[in-house]
């Protein structure tokens, strides 16, 4: 079980407290031939268990569930964040190491609604009008990870065309390899765009527009 120290709940605790809305994690676990579950439903419980603004709803069982076709769901362990709208917004795999920061970053930016970018990249992604689906690839030991994981993330919440998923390369390494990915962060978008580090906003802006060119 992985336990997050008294230190560092409490500053999660105060980052929370400037939350304009709920945010509602919705955990998807399996019982058997599921590394990680059981530790990311621990972990997740503890970050949710800081705030009342921040709920937990855990569904165990297969990926055929209603819950998890409506979100999207294709693996476990999975998050999803849904804050002031049902963001599509996806962390598969446990955010541990670096990522945490990047699971506690996303809560904030989905409990407020606007992500803390220059005003010409929010414009920008919110403009684009047909579908994206993002996958960045990271590892735990990855400092610039969360970076790329958080801006991805950030663009799903402006524009709900926009779905953005953070795979944890060590424990979905058959997509790793489907993906060539030999460094992280990776970013894949549209199955089409690939970008390798963590890359400026107004790069990824541009990327963006080329995968739906």
């Amino acid at each position: 079980m992985i336990e997050i120290d008294d230190d560092t709940k409490e500053k999660i605790a105060e980052m929370f407290g400037t939350l304009e809305d709920s945010v509602t994690l919705h955990v998807f676990v399996e019982d058997h031939d599921c590394l990680y579950c059981n530790d990311t439903a621990d972990l997740v419980t503890q970050v949710a268990g800081v705030s009342e603004q921040v709920e937990v709803v855990m569904h165990r069982g297969t990926l055929d569930s209603r819950a998890a076709v409506e979100m999207g769901v294709r693996f476990t362990p999975a998050i999803v964040v849904h804050g002031r709208q049902e963001y599509r917004v996806r962390f598969y795999g446990i955010p541990a190491g670096h990522e945490f920061g990047a699971l506690v970053g996303t809560i904030m930016d989905a409990g407020t609604g606007l992500p803390d970018l220059p005003p010409d990249v929010i414009s920008d992604i919110a403009s684009i009008d047909r579908p994206v689906h993002i996958q960045v690839f990271t590892t735990p030991q990855c400092p610039y990870c969360p970076g790329m994981v958080r801006l991805s993330h950030q663009a799903a919440i402006l524009n709900q065309n926009i779905e953005s998923d953070m795979i944890e390369a060590l424990e979905f390494q058959d997509l790793a390899r489907k993906y060539e990915v030999f460094g992280v962060p990776k970013t894949v978008i549209n199955e089409s765009v690939g970008l390798e580090g963590l890359a400026p906003p107004e790069l990824f802006v541009e990327k963006l527009f080329e995968a739906v060119d």
